[in-house]
């Protein structure tokens, strides 16, 4: 009988720390998680640095959301919160701010 209760205790201390060992040291990512947050400029700095980096012609590196960095120029405004970014002689993008993580000066 107390062979059977070591046996019970040591089977259920071993499923405990194994347990606690995978929850602690794991990330199996379980739990769906309803919002990400990405740290982000406030909207108002970003306004605000690409107004300037537009007006101003500055060379700049924009981080988006997903962590793609793009260098370049703003070369045109279309309204408040979009422009058109210019990388090279050929290849543009319009970012809209909200998709900006960052904006950098070079």
């Amino acid at each position: 009988m107390q062979a059977r209760q070591l046996h019970n205790r040591f089977t259920t201390s071993l499923i405990n720390n194994t347990t606690n060992f995978i929850n602690n040291n794991f990330d199996f990512n379980l739990k769906k998680q309803s919002q990400i947050q990405v740290k982000q400029m406030p909207l108002m700095q970003l306004e605000f640095f690409a107004e300037q980096s537009f007006q101003k012609k500055y060379s700049v590196v924009i981080t988006m959301l997903n962590d793609n960095q793009l260098h370049g120029k703003f070369i045109s405004q279309v309204n408040k919160n979009k422009f058109v970014f210019k990388m090279t002689s050929t290849f543009f993008e319009i970012v809209t701010l909200d998709q900006l993580k960052s904006i950098n000066l070079v």
